[in-house]
């Protein structure tokens, strides 16, 4: 926590498909001295995305929401535009709508005026593939599935969630809608705070949840559980996969079922898993159905993944397997930190090379200088944007990344721009 600037840090041990530890770490605000709490109450951002699933599974096991049929023939507030008519809830669920990610930027103040849901949709709706083609995770395709629920059922989200799931299942403390409760104070990629939001949407990332609450959700999941809401048949059917998983994603899960990532583990056991990283808060919860294994994280810092992954690679070793996928972002430090290294290094033989007497092939300058543009520009680009996915894999490293690169980089335009120099 200390190495990467981590606030604060609640975490829940699941053994057997029932909480077993408990433990808080670091503050709740640091500004004020108050430590974090165990039973503080967290934004919990996409990890809402399986409570959304559960709910629509338990409206489509009691008849109420047909997964299968196409979306625009509930619809009431809005219309689905040309070429989206074949899109299902199933296809939400799983996010094989073709749907794009949607603005992750938007926020409201919680006290303060909003677009409706419909009208929030119709400006950040974008079709990028065919429906049931290709895996897109999406927001804009989870908060249509709000809407898609509340249209069908004539019912606001946030309270039929928490008749049909939050309660029967005793998650007391979580809620979709905003409250107004206290709070830890969120962490943005500078660590500085953050003030108090709500998304336009509920369903993709606007559950608010003690770590208790989700351990409690996690063990509903297990295989066996003794739970209320939904038939063993229904949690099967949200943890086997719809589609698979590439690209980004890729690299810590195999595929998507409904509302959760889906992965093998080294030892052929299937485990589910999501995570959520919003606006200065993050989450994860992994779990292993068939034997009640689990672990949830909960932070008050959006520079908590590689925290979040060196746990998940001790728990990993716990229950016997090899590292889970989401401990890969532990990879990605290792190969940033050789980088952080051979910048330097690199740039010093460009400068030795650009003054060592020899002849040098035009071409090879010209390659040179074209490395050299490629390293000197990224990090400049990468200053100014809002958010990279770097930012959040290599949260304190990916600065001195940057001006590792820029050093090669110099290094190598010494070596492109100088004349051939003989003996």
């Amino acid at each position: 926590m200390a190495a990467d600037g981590v606030a604060g840090a609640v975490i829940v041990l699941i053994e057997g498909g029932a909480p077993v530890w408990t433990g808080a770490f670091g503050m709740a605000d640091p500004a004020a001295g108050r430590p974090m709490a165990a039973d503080a109450l967290f934004r919990v951002e996409s990890l809402s995305k399986p409570v959304t699933a559960w709910a629509a599974m338990r409206l489509a096991e009691a008849g109420q929401l047909d997964l299968d049929a196409p979306v625009d023939a509930c619809l009431t507030r809005w219309t689905l535009p040309a070429g989206a008519g074949g899109i299902t809830a199933r296809m939400l669920l799983s996010h094989g709508a073709g749907i794009g990610l949607g603005d992750f930027s938007a926020r409201y103040d919680p006290g303060g005026p909003r677009l409706g849901l419909p009208e929030y949709i119709a400006q950040d709706f974008s079709l990028i593939a065919a429906p049931g083609a290709v895996f897109s995770y999406s927001d804009t395709g989870y908060n249509l599935l709000e809407l898609l629920i509340e249209d069908c059922r004539e019912e606001d989200f946030a309270g039929l969630v928490a008749r049909e799931v939050l309660a029967p299942l005793g998650m007391t403390g979580a809620s979709f809608d905003w409250t107004g409760a206290s709070m830890p104070v969120g962490h943005d990629l500078h660590g500085r705070p953050v003030a108090p939001y709500v998304y336009p949407g509920r369903a993709s990332g606007g559950l608010h949840a003690t770590a208790a609450d989700i351990a409690r959700f996690a063990a509903a999941g297990m295989a066996g559980a003794d739970q209320p809401v939904l038939s063993a048949e229904g949690v099967a059917s949200l943890h086997r996969p719809e589609v698979a998983v590439d690209g980004l994603f890729g690299f810590a899960a195999d595929g998507y079922g409904l509302g959760h990532f889906t992965e093998t583990l080294s030892d052929g056991r299937a485990a589910v898993w999501h995570g959520g990283q919003g606006y200065g808060w993050m989450s994860h919860m992994h779990l292993v159905p068939e034997t009640g294994d689990g672990i949830v994280i909960l932070s008050n810092s959006q520079r908590a993944w590689p925290l979040f992954a060196a746990i998940l690679r001790d728990w990993s070793q716990t229950i016997g397997v090899a590292p889970v996928g989401m401990a890969r972002v532990l990879v990605a430090e290792a190969v940033a930190r050789v980088g952080i290294v051979l910048g330097p290094i690199i740039g010093a033989l460009g400068v030795w090379m650009a003054f060592r007497p020899g002849r040098r092939p035009r071409i090879a300058r010209v390659t040179a200088g074209g490395i050299a543009a490629a390293l000197i520009l990224w990090p400049l680009w990468a200053a100014v944007q809002d958010y990279l996915f770097l930012f959040s894999i290599l949260p304190g490293l990916w600065r001195w990344l940057g001006i590792a690169s820029g050093l090669a980089g110099f290094g190598l335009v010494l070596t492109a721009v100088t004349a051939e120099r003989r003996s």
